[in-house]
């Protein structure tokens, strides 16, 4: 005490020298205006200078001795030093009090800011005197200090000589103070487990304990002036009475689920905070409280989260954690997970966790179930009591031993979280289901299953290796159940190998040692060595035993991102199955399936994934297969998961590193695309492309569907109706235009020997699909488009008579040979040199698709239990069987190593076998790089081809599902993708399509198709005014196209999205993980389209950011909330994100000239003046320009008021006009800067309303590999 330093007397006894130290030429408002009031001379002498310079350290040094003396006194025991006087730097050695207050309502206030501020300090340590150190102390004043002084860190009452006792006995032993005291000093003896942790979070991690609302709330300003509350580290809110006389308090109450900690507990207002645990013991004086059983308090929150932790160690040795004689846990719920992460002391009190609370429990338990990761238990009915009009669960008479770890699983009334499907086949009843060795119990939750299967269902480990680099775990299925299917043989013995990949990849493989069975034979890109390095990983892998499960625990936030240690994993001959828990209800993937919302609905939804010919539907099985899922953790991190198997599947519910980056796309097939099935003839193409050049809009390629063959044959031309096909294409490749032709994979069989190489030479090679040798040595046929030769086709018939007497038999080539690789390649170069040039190729029907049910004839060869294994995926159709519309699954396809596989294995692969070749073959015939767009896509497909949405229909729907589908496939790696504008099946309505196009100028890959029959719907046929929205609307496509070819590049080079939902870029605000309606490109344009028939006004999310309109320029007034947003007819809205950088151009009539224009920049700065953007640019059609280094990449950013530019050479651009919105000042001069030249000043207008700053370098003649600095000077 008295260290400032205090003294009674005025510098010394004899006063002090007249100097300048003691009488400085400016002296700052102090006591008495004097240098040496109440403490010593300046010029006094200290080791460490003279008292002038170390006043202020006095306290300080007097800590350090103090500190090394209790050392030596103390020895191996820690004590506490708390001081008066304090220095930055003193939080390490010594807690600090508020000083000599007094006993009034001021004072009482005044506390809690000067702990706050402590905590700031650096001294966390920190309380005041409760009841005040000076004055006499009124009962209610006293009563209320105790009250808030119980929840100080430093929790003293200490008043001053000559005044009334104020500690708590003095008001009497039935006094209201000392009941109120004794309540709220047993509440904080309950929490000091959670306390001490805090401290010790401080010490290694400096962090705040008593904290002020403000930071955990900081986007809420409300909060920025709270300081009448407080906060115990995140999760405790104290909110106590600091005014006389009465019974209510004003509060604030932050946004999160809250729980009143004393109606919980057996009113301060005493608030835990959702999502949290503490951690806290048995009340008693403090010495033996820390022998007394542990106890957690679990608050959940709306995702029914929590985590928490706990630091203990023997509370009073020195150094426990340099030397780590201390335990560490880490709590997390959806499952209560108990990990210990340290471990380095024994408690001599053989402590135990005796009892939980579970606040926010929404059902009673059916069981709660605890486990050490050896042995599952379930609690007894006396352990367990639920409390429904509180909604909280109380756990009892645990006893689980502190330092280990542990699992406690309580399954509510809705059990979707365990209770996995054992009967999923129709028709289950309670005998079937208990034939299984399941449990049988009927459930009035809407699809939940009523056959289930026992918590010890599975395989049981038998043997665990662990290496550095994985795990390997042998399995034994558990004989106690009976085999689920007689069909479908059980394997007993299993391996499973678990392989570190990296530090954020992990693979593990279930397999049968003793045979070897078809893999997918899929290329992985997989890192060349594991991480055998522990500490960089960023998860840890948990093994359970029975059943045997695997657990991904991801390290900094103990969340289980993957949990398989459930029962119900199945391996047989046809069926896999293996349950899991997820970590959230925010899942997106698995397609391709049509579905409503972008995040997946899991209340017991099926969705079937098997390759088929299947317009969009709900939850139908469509034309690719993507078993891929990202899930949102409750922490706001992400993760993937890949289930790598390509036969028929059903889900119940740093990817693209493994499964290759996304083709880099032709430039010219970022532009506007026509496309029709039904052009009668090669003059109604010419007679398109002429309005749509009158009529301005910009496009760049025109398609051809299966119309321009001959009887729907590949590699033929119809030489009545489309023989001036080839000549009006090499007239529009000649404006710069590009032509695309569809090819899909069934080859004719029926034409005469030698009238059609493409049959003749694919028979000679052998390389259609057959039947197995055992069965039969024929191609198994099909039928697909192509007519037979010399019939007339009348299509008055139904669908099916037409296929009977009207298709041809076909084969399918089965490119997994690399001799059909070879043929493709010959067919389409044959096809380029000799009947037709074209720049890019459509592959149509690969799913493959048949008009007929397996084979011709629909009598399958084989193995019956194939075409219809014992279980059935949820499909479309699955009644028919798996060869509905396809192959048979007997049918035999020859891997590329000459291994035969049933095409049962590799169906899903097909169309994914079909896109190399095609590339491959497209680079070879064109010698550019172009555009393949495939219908059937799989795993790694978009390593060569984007992807169109399929044969959608014209409805309003569609729009949001066509949103849904890009940004799913934008997360499986196919960025080049969109849906067929204004709908492929039905006639458009004229608003309808109207607004497609709005929204997709926006798609990657942006065509409008449509089908035979119907009303055109290009943008020409609607009139003048369809045609004027539609040019403006792609003109501004146009322009951005430089930006979206540089995210085109980003994708290819890293993996980046192009199209991403909003949660992709603002993670951190909640809000965006359930928007679907709106969607980027890339980081920095925000697109909200109108969606809905007959609206004049669109309700769009804002993010938490800078935006800009991009029609005005003009800054958005609102931030992280939804607004209504103008949309007229004409209308799209666009906004762009501030603090980022935009390339453009000026449009043309397509890329071939646009392209030729000046580069601008469109500068959206942010809230600190800055910015920051990229540009790739090559030639725009080159075969490997980034493997071959020929491209330009180049970065911009602003600080303040400078523009910069470092490039490599390339493709030479010139700078042009520049936009910068966000400028606040007005501009007073704008200066280019180039090495070798002298300064010039660039012509510019500011327009003040919109702060939008423009200049024009096109006068400068500056190619853009050059390095350049913009400056502007503001007023």
């Amino acid at each position: 005490d008295m260290n400032e330093v205090a003294n009674f007397v005025q510098g010394s006894s004899k006063g002090c020298a007249e100097n300048k130290l003691n009488y400085p030429p400016f002296t700052p408002r102090i006591l008495d205006n004097l240098m040496y009031s109440k403490t010593l001379c300046m010029d006094a002498k200290h080791k460490w200078g003279n008292h002038y310079d170390v006043h202020s350290l006095y306290g300080y040094s007097m800590v350090l001795a103090t500190e090394k003396a209790s050392r030596e006194v103390f020895k191996t025991n820690r004590s506490m030093v708390f001081t008066r006087s304090s220095f930055p730097g003193v939080g390490k050695y010594a807690g600090h009090w508020l000083g000599d207050n007094a006993a009034n309502w001021n004072d009482i206030k005044w506390a809690i800011p000067g702990m706050l501020e402590f905590n700031l300090f650096g001294v966390p340590y920190i309380g005041a005197d409760i009841c005040g150190f000076f004055d006499d102390s009124p009962e209610e004043l006293c009563r209320r200090w105790m009250q808030v002084g119980a929840f100080y860190p430093f929790s003293r009452n200490h008043n001053a000589q000559g005044y009334k006792d104020q500690d708590p006995a003095a008001y009497g032993a039935d006094s209201l103070l000392v009941k109120t005291s004794k309540h709220y000093l047993n509440i904080r003896y309950t929490l000091l487990p959670y306390l001490y942790t805090l401290f010790y979070k401080a010490h290694v991690n400096g962090e705040t304990v008593l904290r002020p609302m403000m930071h955990e709330f900081y986007s809420d300003s409300e909060t920025w002036g709270v300081h009448n509350q407080f906060l115990w580290g995140a999760h405790l809110l104290i909110t106590p009475v600091l005014d006389p006389g009465v019974e209510n308090v004003e509060a604030y109450i932050p946004d999160a689920i809250w729980y009143d900690f004393e109606k919980v507990r057996p009113s301060t207002q005493t608030t835990v905070n959702n999502g949290r645990m503490l951690c806290v013991f048995s009340v008693h004086l403090c010495s033996l409280s820390r022998r007394h059983p542990m106890r957690l308090i679990i608050a959940l929150d709306d995702n029914n989260a929590a985590s928490g932790e706990l630091f203990w160690d023997d509370g009073e040795s020195r150094d426990t954690v340099s030397s780590g004689s201390y335990i560490h846990y880490q709590f997390s719920v959806d499952v209560l997970t108990m990990h210990v992460t340290h471990n380095g002391y024994t408690d001599p009190n053989n402590l135990k966790f005796e009892n939980i609370t579970v606040m926010g429990v929404t059902g009673a338990p059916v069981s709660v179930l605890v486990s050490d990761g050896t042995t599952t238990n379930a609690l007894t009915e006396s352990q367990v009591n639920y409390d429904s009009t509180r909604k909280v669960l109380y756990l009892r008479n645990l006893e689980l031993e502190l330092g280990k770890n542990y699992t406690v699983n309580w399954q509510d009334k809705y059990r979707n979280s365990r209770h996995f499907d054992c009967y999923p086949e129709a028709g289950s009843d309670q005998a079937k289901c208990e034939a299984r060795g399941c449990i049988w119990e009927p459930s009035n939750v809407p699809n939940e299953p009523w056959c289930y299967y026992p918590d010890t269902h599975g395989y049981i480990t038998s043997n665990v290796v662990e290496t550095a680099s994985g795990i390997t775990v042998d399995l034994e299925r558990n004989t106690a159940f009976p085999s689920q299917r007689s069909q479908s043989r059980d394997i007993s013995k299993l391996r499973v190998e678990i392989t570190y990949l990296s530090g954020k990849s992990l693979r593990w493989k279930i397999f049968d040692p003793s045979n070897a069975r078809y893999e997918v034979p899929l290329p992985l890109d997989l890192p060349a060595m594991p991480e055998t390095e522990e500490n960089n990983r960023l998860y840890r892998v948990q093994i359970n035993n029975k059943p045997f499960g695997i657990q991904v625990i991801r390290k900094d936030t103990e969340e289980i991102i993957w949990d398989s240690a459930v029962p119900g994993l199945t391996f047989s001959d046809q069926l896999l199955e293996i349950s899991t828990l997820l970590p959230s209800n925010y899942v997106y993937g698995f397609g391709e399936t049509e579905h409503p919302i972008y995040k997946h609905d899991l209340n017991y939804h099926k969705y079937g994934l098997f390759t088929k010919d299947q317009p969009p539907g709900h939850k139908l099985n469509s034309y690719g297969v993507h078993p891929f899922y990202m899930g949102l953790e409750k922490s706001k991190y992400a993760h993937g998961v890949l289930l790598l198997n390509s036969n028929a599947m059903g889900e119940q519910t740093t990817h693209s590193l493994m499964i290759g980056r996304p083709v880099l796309p032709a430039y010219w097939s970022l532009g506007f695309q026509l496309c029709r099935y039904g052009y009668s003839n090669d003059a109604e193409i010419a007679d398109l492309y002429r309005d749509m050049k009158a009529a301005k809009i910009p496009y760049d390629v025109q398609y051809a569907d299966i119309d321009y063959m001959e009887r729907q044959m590949d590699f033929t031309l119809d030489k009545v109706n489309f023989k001036g096909l080839p000549a009006l294409v090499d007239n529009m490749r000649a404006e710069g235009m590009r032509f695309i032709f569809i090819l899909d994979p069934a080859i004719a069989a029926n034409e005469t020997k030698g009238s059609y190489p493409a049959f003749d030479t694919g028979f000679e090679t052998d390389i259609f699909i057959k039947w197995p040798p055992e069965l039969s040595n024929d191609i198994v046929w099909g039928k697909v488009w192509p007519d037979y030769p010399n019939i007339t086709v009348d299509n008055s018939l139904d669908w099916d008579t037409q296929v009977e007497l009207f298709r041809a038999f076909v084969a399918f080539p089965d490119f997994f040979k690399s001799s059909t690789a070879e043929w493709w390649a010959q067919q389409i170069k044959d096809f380029y040199n000799n009947v037709m040039k074209f720049d890019g190729l459509w592959i149509d029907m690969n799913e493959p698709a048949s008009f007929v049910h397996g084979t011709v004839g629909e009598k399958c060869l084989g193995d019956p239990a194939l075409e219809n294994p014992p279980y059935m995926p949820p499909l479309e159709s699955m009644h028919r069987g798996l060869n509905h519309k396809t192959l048979c699954m007997n049918s035999e396809q020859i891997l590329a190593d000459g291994t035969r596989v049933k095409h049962y294995d590799v169906h899903n692969l097909y169309g994914w076998s079909h896109t190399k070749p095609t590339y491959d073959a497209l680079l070879s015939a064109t010698e550019k790089r172009g555009v393949v767009v495939t219908r059937s896509t799989y795993p790694s497909s978009g390593r060569w081809a984007g992807h169109w949405l399929g044969d959608n229909y014209s409805a309003w729907d569609q729009l949001l599902k066509s949103i849904i589908g890009m940004m799913e496939f934008s997360i499986f790696g196919i960025p080049y993708t969109g849906a067929d504008i204004c709908g492929f099946f039905n006639p458009a309505q004229y608003e309808m399509c109207l607004r497609w196009m709005q929204l997709g100028a926006f798609y990657p890959f942006s065509r409008n198709h449509n089908t035979i029959n119907m009303p055109r719907q290009d943008p020409v046929a609607w009139g003048p005014e369809f045609a004027a929205i539609s040019r403006d609307v792609l003109n501004i496509r146009y322009t951005l196209l430089p930006y979206l070819n540089t995210l085109m590049y980003e994708a290819h080079a890293h993996g980046n999205t192009v199209v991403r939902p909003l949660l992709h870029e603002f993670v951190s605000d909640e809000n965006t993980w359930s928007i679907d309606r709106q969607f980027l490109w890339g980081p920095a344009l925000l697109i909200t389209a109108a969606l809905d028939p007959g609206v004049s006004v669109v309700r769009g999310y804002v993010p938490n950011a800078r935006w800009y309109d991009y029609h005005t320029g003009e800054v958005v007034g609102v931030r992280g909330q939804f607004m209504n947003m103008d949309t007229p007819l004409s209308k799209i809205n666009l906004h762009v994100r501030g603090g980022h950088i935009l390339p453009w151009q000026k449009p043309e009539n397509n890329t071939h000239y646009s392209r030729l224009n000046p580069l601008g920049l469109l500068v959206a700065l942010d809230d600190g003046g800055s910015a920051h953007g990229s540009l790739f640019w090559d030639d725009g059609e080159g075969i490997d320009t980034v493997q071959n280094k020929r491209f330009l990449l180049t970065s911009f950013s602003v600080s303040s008021v400078l523009l910069t530019d470092g490039l490599a050479e390339a493709d030479r651009l010139t700078l042009g006009v520049v936009k910068v919105w966000g400028v606040s000042a007005p501009v007073t001069q704008v200066i280019m800067k180039v090495t070798g030249k002298p300064d010039a000043k660039l012509e510019f207008t500011y327009n003040a309303e919109v702060q939008e700053l423009q200049f024009d370098a096109t006068s400068q003649s500056h190619t853009i590999e050059k390095p350049f600095t913009i400056t502007w000077s503001t007023a």
